[in-house]
């Protein structure tokens, strides 16, 4: 009975820390605070063949706030490729400052193998046809 009421303790203690930690309690940002946040939409995932990597491009922006007109409005801020072991939080990425995504069609996301993903850009043109404008090669194995 002991145990499972230290068992208890521990866990309850345990939940108020990670929510202590959420809301900032105990944690130091050096983010201006007029800089807005970022946010993030996502476009596409992709696991490898074995499901032992996965990818997930993100489009990042920034909200900012007209105080004048008490509007707000949505930035491009760039392009990622968040990367790591299947099932993990993704929290490495390749980031592209100067990627236009207005003109992107869609990604055709190819593995090579479980650590090597080819990435197509297929943009599209004013007459609506499409082209392979770039492609991104990817290793996931060469971690920092």
């Amino acid at each position: 009975m002991l145990r499972k009421w230290l068992l208890f303790i521990g866990v309850a203690l345990s939940l108020l820390a990670c929510s202590a930690c959420s809301n900032g309690i105990g944690s130091s940002s050096n983010q201006n605070k007029d800089e807005p946040e970022l946010y993030s939409f996502s476009i596409a995932t992709s696991a490898s063949p074995n499901q032992e990597n996965i990818i997930e491009l993100k489009e990042m922006g920034r909200n900012f706030e007209d105080k004048k007109d008490n509007k707000i409005t949505q930035t491009f801020y760039s392009f990622r490729i968040y990367y790591g072991e299947y099932g993990s939080i993704l929290e490495e990425y390749k980031e592209y400052d100067q990627f236009v995504l207005s003109t992107v069609d869609y990604f055709d996301i190819q593995w090579i193998n479980d650590s090597l993903v080819s990435i197509n850009v297929i943009r599209k043109k004013d007459d609506g046809s499409t082209f392979n404008a770039e492609t991104i090669e990817l290793d996931i194995s060469e971690r920092p």
